[in-house]
């Protein structure tokens, strides 16, 4: 049963047999891993079943005869397959219906519902095991069967399902491509779909259904031991399947003679792994390690695995393979036909006992059932369900208070330790964990695999696709090589994932227990540690991890809020700490808000958070409105006041204790802090314990960070690199000055977009939440993930002094001059990877912090080879990418002398030629480009460095071979003593240099002091004091030798992290040359005329001494082309200066029909002046204006349903801040304002509201309206100019619309 159990580990379970045979399914279906019965039959019941299979193999023949020649009459006649076989051929879709489907452990695939091409049948199989016959749109097509209860209605790539957070969301290319096919479709008609070109190519299944009609399918057959053995015997008629990064191992049968032989899809989540995942290997080794445990009951030695194979596509695998196997197959069955050959083998039958035992391994019918029902029994519970302590209303947390409580703490558990005393050490050490973090999926590690119990089960089958294992209590698990990829699967849908290791051998066990008095049977287990814990907010992307999925930033948000009294106007203040950890970067900042958390709705909407913490009871109700509506999406955790919510001093005194920056400062003190966290400090403090007023929100927001991050085991690689920047409002910087001139000459000067205005506009997000339109989209051409971050800061905060926004418009120039220059540079960095992300993983894998006492340094992994080889791949991906950034700075060479912009001189010079920013790397990559053996080092995921690199390897290496020199001239001395030429070192390993002497010499010639080690026929071995020391000694430097390449590794990253400044510098310079080259494609790259705006300081122009907009033939920059397909038509727009010989009012009234052009025309003139002041080239004939310190916006109709805001409410309080932060230089765009109430009250505040913007703040402001009344109120006003969205006549009479403003 060993065996058979071993081979049972990795057959993952489909449901149970039916009584009636079934046709073979698709080959797309015996290639999935649900497509493998698991069996627990004995082998003598199996062999006692074969007997009686063999006996009803002639009536089979028969049967099989006669439905080929049924099959026949069906196609001539045209009858339904479920007519002949006696199936239901109920079908909720009817052919041609355009569905999503999916295949068991595979993505929802779109696809159309098909009869199959050559039977003609569409359905087959009844109740549960009823399957549909649909065609995946792919390139090739392909086809299959899928149950019905995996197959959904398709409603075209922009339904809600297909967006992110929907059922049906995925980001891989070739289900986009999948959906575009199919949405080409989407209008037809069901005839019409069907005469599109379909898969006809018959599977080996089909092909062989004449002769085997009467086997059970694939997925409801059964793997016995018998059938095992008999593919063992006959190894050299197996076709050897292509290696690749999915494994896979096909026994094809003799047609008639054998069993058919069932193909095991292993999926594999690294393309490095050179090893084949063997499963009987595997499956022993785990059960080997729970051997060595000696405490696990028998049910975890029967271990069971499963992994999920996930190809792009479908059923496009089995396809390409199926010509070479067909024909070697056949090759392989030859010798069969002798009549020497092994007996012939009945087709496998199932009888009425057999399938009660199969049930046993069965996986339930569906997730849900998977989730509520027992495994072995098929019972309505699992056994976790069963327990009173842990049931809903019942729970009590880690200090034993009730669910009702108020402090109630959800992240932790009470388990009873009369409970504990019960199961096996094992499950105990498993309980212990899952109480302190309850709230987490625990990725438990035993041997090489990640096993997961109970309700960490249920999770892992619902969102993963992984099956059950056999028992009463929830239990499934995959290989360790697959953690990445389940990891974060559960990540991204909102879980919080714990990785616990081994962190010692079962070797290791023993010799602790032998240390013991009286070792109990819970030390006889090996020792097993959280190593890290994951979440959605604090993702570092290991090697263990994966690749990140997306360029963008995820920010890890710690806000504290402190309310003041009424009499301030209801102002509060908040501190926050935002964190990127994939970079390493944190931002603090401490700031006073108005009564609508403008400033805390922009920080949000520029830097989105993935994850928020907050202190328990602090943030205001309005304030969690506030991150409820507008953060729905991210996950929220309040932390307890105190002990996880530090305050300011014991954040500090935490700083200090830590030694975080320890290796930063270069100093042995603790009491260093970075140049930032020493400013919010005292300066009346020397040892820095205390904060400063006005930082102690941020330093607390800071505390809140700094706890999570230590228990999710990432503090110190992340705070070690000492990466902190101080957040500042934009607009706080606007106050702070003291007039336009001061203001706008500052370079730091930014221009204010909120998150109002960054939603209206649309610059990150349209209004369906994708990018389709945005601002982003149309300018987002850099080629670097790093240049793609530093685009989206820029387009939050434009440029307002008017000579930095020239210079970038002259950098723009200078390369849209040297356009030869620019293309080859553009293919360079298309080269670079994720540079600024790699920095940050070298920094931890290489820091001193992360040593002995993280327990990640003492996790045994059985992948170790692979992630070195991971490691070494980034290290050296790193080194080649700072290389082409090299090559960029020569290609700039020749032509930087003509730049007229000094910010692209210096970005692409060297710092050494005097006026550069790029450090000269030159020195340090020829240093590390000969430290090893790059391609050994690669291919072997070992760095054996050079001579003169590593003084402690040299020094080891050194001493070994004056040992060994010192062992050999012991050698010929006591040759030339003994007076034997022959004489020579013996032995390996520990018994090496046992000195081998002939028996030809005579005893009596032997010193005293040689001691006879052992001997063999004409030999005998000696050892004597003196070769034993040197040799003591020589282990000793072998040992430091191995210790020193073992931490090679860590210590080389270590040396390259030194260097951190001048890596990030250089990343950096790179980010802005590959914005301002999306710049310059865009700048040339319009579909009408481009020009460079002209930013001009107020008191610069004479003319115009108050802000104005001189715009003429603007088009909006992310539409080219209307709804219907015409060209957009340009508009001239005319605030603050005379156009057309009209006035110079700043306030402009626009009015017009429906769908006439207005909120569009207001959107238009918004970004263009974003896209000005950042520096580009915008769509126009010509831009003259001053600069805008803030743009706002009040577009469109929206509530806000989750913070109990009506529509009015939402509009009023948008207003309201408009009338409180605006000044004379601010652009504001209202839009029917006053439609969110009644005629008469919507013309009032319509009134107000242009009065108090045209007479006392004096801003430019385009208003549109539908209230004549109001147009008829301000018709003679001369600070409010009219304009009105007209249609004109053109060339060949076509009818377009242009603005009169």
């Amino acid at each position: 049963m060993a065996k058979q159990s071993s081979l049972f580990n990795f057959f993952t379970k489909s449901p149970p047999p039916v009584s009636k045979p079934k046709p073979s399914p698709s080959p797309a279906e015996a290639d999935l891993p649900n497509s493998v019965e698991k069996s627990s039959s004995s082998p003598k019941e199996e062999a006692r079943q074969t007997q009686q299979q063999r006996s009803k193999s002639s009536k089979a023949k028969q049967s099989r005869a006669a439905k080929a020649a049924g099959g026949g009459l069906k196609k001539l006649f045209g009858e339904k397959a479920s007519a002949t076989t006696g199936v239901s051929s109920t079908c909720p879709f009817a052919a041609g219906a355009l569905v999503w489907a999916k295949l068991e452990g595979h993505p929802w695939w779109p696809c159309m519902v098909v009869p199959q091409p050559l039977t003609g049948q569409q359905m087959r199989g009844r109740g549960r095991d009823q399957r549909m016959h649909v065609h995946f749109f792919d390139e090739p097509p392909t086809r299959g069967w899928v149950s019905t209860k995996y197959v959904r209605e398709y409603q075209g790539s922009d339904s809600s399902d297909v967006k992110p957070g929907g059922v049906f969301f995925s980001c891989k290319p070739v289900i986009r491509r999948a959906m575009e096919l199919a949405d080409k479709f989407i209008f037809d008609s069901a005839e019409k779909r069907l005469k599109m070109p379909l898969c006809t190519d018959p599977s080996d299944e089909e092909e062989e259904d004449d002769e085997e009609e009467e086997d059970m399918e694939v997925d409801k057959s059964t793997v016995t031991d018998e059938e095992v053995s008999d593919g063992d015997e006959k190894k050299s008629e197996e076709v050897k399947p292509p290696s690749g990064s999915r494994h896979s191992l096909r026994s094809s049968a003799d047609k008639g003679s054998k069993a058919k032989r069932r193909r095991i899809v292993v999926a594999s989540d690294s393309d490095e792994s050179d090893e084949e995942f063997k499963p009987d290997q595997a499956a022993s080794g785990s059960e080997e390690e729970e051997e060595e445990e000696a405490t696990v009951s028998s049910e975890e030695e029967e271990k069971e695995s499963s992994q999920e194979s996930e190809p792009d596509s479908p059923v496009k695998p089995v396809k390409r393979k199926r010509p070479a196997e067909k024909s070697v197959g056949k090759k392989a069955k030859a010798p069969s036909a002798a009549p020497s050959a092994a007996p012939k083998r009945a087709p496998a039958a199932i009888a009425a006992d057999t399938k009660s035992r199969l049930s046993a391994f069965s996986a339930p019918d569906s997730f849900d059932s998977q989730a509520n029902g027992a495994g072995a029994g098929g019972g309505a519970t699992w056994d976790h369900e069963k327990l009173e302590w842990l049931q809903d209303g019942r729970r009590k947390d880690g200090k034993r208070r009730r669910q009702s409580e108020d402090d109630y703490d959800p992240t932790t558990l009470y388990v009873p330790e009369d409970f504990l005393n019960r199961v096996t050490p094992g499950m105990r050490r498993w309980w212990q964990l899952k109480a302190g973090m309850f709230d987490t999926v625990l990725f438990y590690k035993v041997g090489k695999f990640y096993e997961l119990y109970h309700m960490d089960a249920v999770v892992a089958v619902n969102e993963l696709g992984l099956t059950f294992m056999k028992g009463s209590w929830a239990h499934s698990g995959f290989p360790e090589i697959g953690f990445a990829r389940f990891s974060d699967v559960l990540v991204q849908k909102g879980y919080k994932v714990a990785r616990v290791e081994q962190t010692e051998t079962p070797e290791m066990m023993e010799a602790r227990c032998k240390t013991l008095a009286k070792p109990t049977k819970y030390d006889r287990v090996v020792r097993r540690e959280v190593c890290r814990v994951i979440t959605r907010g604090t993702q570092t992307y290991s090697v263990l991890d994966g690749a990140p999925s997306e360029s963008q930033s995820r920010f890890l948000l710690g806000v504290k809020e402190r309310a003041e009294d009424e009499s301030s106007g209801r102002q509060r203040s908040y501190g926050v700490c935002f964190a990127d950890t994939s970079v390493g970067r944190f931002h603090l900042g401490q700031f006073p808000d108005d009564r609508h958390c403008s400033r805390l709705r922009t920080l949000i909407a520029r830097f989105p958070p993935a994850e928020v913490l907050y202190e328990k009871g602090n943030p205001s109700a309005e304030t969690r409105k506030i991150l409820k509506a507008s953060l729905s999406s991210a996950l929220q955790e309040g932390l307890n006041a105190g002990s996880q919510f530090w305050d300011a001093q014991k954040t500090l005194k935490t700083l200090a204790e830590e030694n975080y920056f320890e290796e930063t400062s270069g100093e042995e003190s603790g009491g260093f802090l970075p140049p930032l966290l020493k400013r919010m400090t005292s300066e009346s403090d020397s040892l820095s314990l205390t904060p400063k007023e006005g930082y102690e929100l941020a330093l607390s927001a800071l505390g809140g960070c700094v706890f999570y991050l230590k228990k999710c085991l990432v503090d110190k690689e992340l705070l070690s690199m000492a990466n902190f920047e101080e957040y500042v409002p934009v607009d706080v910087e606007l106050e702070k000055a003291a007039g336009p001139a001061a203001s706008f000459s500052q370079t730091r000067q930014r221009m204010v977009l909120d998150g109002v205005t960054l939603a209206n506009l649309e610059i990150f997000q349209n209004g369906c939440g994708g990018s389709e339109g945005t601002l982003l989209e149309r300018l987002d051409t850099c080629c670097t993930p790093f240049g793609k971050r530093l685009l989206k800061q820029w387009l939050c905060a434009p440029l307002c002094n008017p000579a930095s926004v020239g210079d970038r418009l002259d950098a723009a120039e200078d390369l849209m001059g040297a356009q030869a220059t620019a293309t080859e540079v553009t293919e360079l960095l298309k080269k670079l990877p994720d540079l600024e992300r790699l920095l940050s993983k070298i920094h931890g894998i290489g820091t001193p912090l992360k040593g002995p006492d993280h327990p990640d340094s003492r996790a045994v992994l059985y992948e170790e080879v692979t992630y070195s080889k991971r490691k070494i791949a980034d290290f050296l991906s790193a080194l080649e990418g700072f290389k082409t950034m090299q090559e960029i700075t020569s290609a700039f060479a020749p032509v930087s002398g003509g730049f007229r912009s000094a910010l692209l001189r210096q970005i692409v010079s060297l710092k050494s030629e005097g006026s550069g920013l790029f450090p000269d790397l030159s020195a340090e990559l020829q240093r590390w480009e000969t430290a090893f053996d790059h391609q050994k080092a690669r291919t072997t995921g070992v760095i054996t460095p050079k001579a003169g690199f590593d003084p402690d390897y040299d020094q080891a290496l050194a001493g070994i071979k004056s040992r060994e020199r010192d062992l050999q001239d012991y050698l010929e001395r006591q040759k030339k003593r003994l007076g034997c030429k022959s004489m020579a070192y013996w032995g390996t390993g520990r018994n090496r240099f046992q000195m081998e002497v002939p028996d030809s010499v005579s005893e009596r010639n032997i010193p005293e002091e040689y001691e006879v080690k052992s001997t063999k026929k004409g030999w005998r071995r000696y050892v004597t004091k003196e070769s034993e020391r040197l040799f003591s000694e020589l282990q000793g430097l072998e040992e430091k030798r191995d210790a020193a390449l073992k931490d090679c590794m860590r210590r080389l990253f270590y040396n390259f992290d030194k260097n951190y400044g001048d890596w990030k510098t250089a990343v950096e310079c790179m980010a802005v040359l590959d914005v301002l080259l999306a710049f310059s494609r865009y700048s040339q790259g319009g579909d009408g005329p481009m020009t460079r705006p002209q930013v001009v300081l107020p008191e610069e122009d004479h003319h115009a001494a108050a802000p104005f907009i001189d715009l003429v033939g603007s088009r909006h920059p992310c539409v080219t082309k209307t709804f219907f397909g015409d060209d957009f038509i340009p508009n001239d727009v005319f605030i603050g200066c005379r156009g057309n010989g009209e006035s110079d009012a700043r306030c402009v009234l626009v009015t017009g029909p429906n769908m006439g052009g207005k909120s569009t025309l207001m959107r238009q003139c918004g970004l263009v002046i974003i896209l000005a002041q950042l520096g580009c080239y915008v769509p126009a004939e010509s831009l003259r204006f001053t600069p805008v310190d803030r743009i706002f916006t009040r577009l469109g109709a929206s509530d806000r349903i989750m913070a109990g805001e009506s529509t009015f409410y939402v509009e009023l309080s948008e207003t309201a801040s408009i009338l409180h932060h605006a000044t004379r230089h601010s652009l504001v765009l209202l839009d029917e304002l006053g439609r969110g109430t009644a005629t008469y009250d919507g013309t009032a505040i319509a009134s107000a509201v242009v009065k108090e913007l045209a007479e006392k703040i004096c801003c430019r402001t385009l208003f549109s309206t539908h209230y004549h009344s109001l147009v008829e109120d301000y018709a003679k006003s001369p600070a409010v100019r009219l304009g009105h969205m007209v249609r004109v006549e053109r060339l060949r009479l076509k009818r377009r619309t242009k603005a009169n403003i």
